[in-house]
């Protein structure tokens, strides 16, 4: 019995071992290039920022709008009179149909200028410039806040994959334990309390194989949420 307890705490130095040699690091696995690109993705993919941008675009268009509105405060009229016709009698100044002398004959243009409009425009100069600021500081906070996510996400989703290698290389070695300990069971060199605690061992080592396969997928989900597609499209 006391043999049996050596072993076992034997194997269970040689598994130790093997997991911390399997991963030692989170921070070697992890790319600041690849993360950039994953940034960069997210910016040109995600609706919301499409949508902010959309915004700030329209903003701009407002300021030019605004500027352009300056000419609104002048307006051309025109008359036309014909040659040779006269709603003014030179004879008695009243109106009538004949051909009399006009002295407003052909076309007579007029330009108007209104300085009530006038006067307004700079203040609506002003909102168009003020919303355009908003909309980009809108734009840019929304911005960081995507970097941020995506960061997060991604380091999430490699601290679960280097989870995951390490429960796998366990459920390795749990297997090879089981294996050893089927055989010497087989053999009568372990009792059934032995043999059933290394396959209760394995059992749980498949579990906690499973629960880290499924922890990562949705990690990976979360993260594709915010690039608009798979990782393995990014290139």
């Amino acid at each position: 019995m006391m043999k049996l307890k050596l072993l076992f705490v034997f194997v269970g130095v040689i598994m130790l071992q093997k997991s911390v040699s399997a991963q030692q690091s989170l921070l070697p696995d992890i790319s600041p290039a690849y993360l950039d690109k994953l940034i960069d993705i997210a910016k040109q993919n995600y609706p919301a920022v499409r949508a902010n941008q959309f915004k700030v675009e329209e903003a701009q268009a407002n300021v030019t709008k605004a500027n352009i509105s300056y000419l609104d405060v002048f307006s051309v009229s025109y008359i036309y009179q014909p040659n040779g016709f006269s709603g003014i009698n030179t004879n008695n100044g009243t109106t009538t149909g004949s051909s009399s002398y006009n002295y407003f004959n052909g076309i007579q243009a007029g330009i108007t200028f209104n300085l009530g409009a006038f006067f307004e425009k700079p203040s609506e100069v002003k909102v168009a410039k003020k919303e355009l600021a908003i909309a980009g500081d809108q734009q840019a906070e929304y911005l960081l806040t995507l970097i941020n996510n995506v960061k997060k996400r991604y380091y999430t989703y490699m601290q679960d994959i280097a989870n995951l290698k390490l429960i796998s290389q366990s459920t390795i070695d749990a297997q090879e334990v089981f294996a050893s300990e089927k055989h010497r069971f087989e053999k009568g060199e372990v009792t059934f309390e032995e043999y059933n605690r290394a396959q209760l061992s394995l059992t749980q080592s498949y579990q906690q194989k499973i629960l880290a396969e499924s922890t990562v997928l949705i990690a990976k989900a979360d993260l594709e949420e915010l690039l608009g597609e798979k990782l393995e499209d990014v290139r």
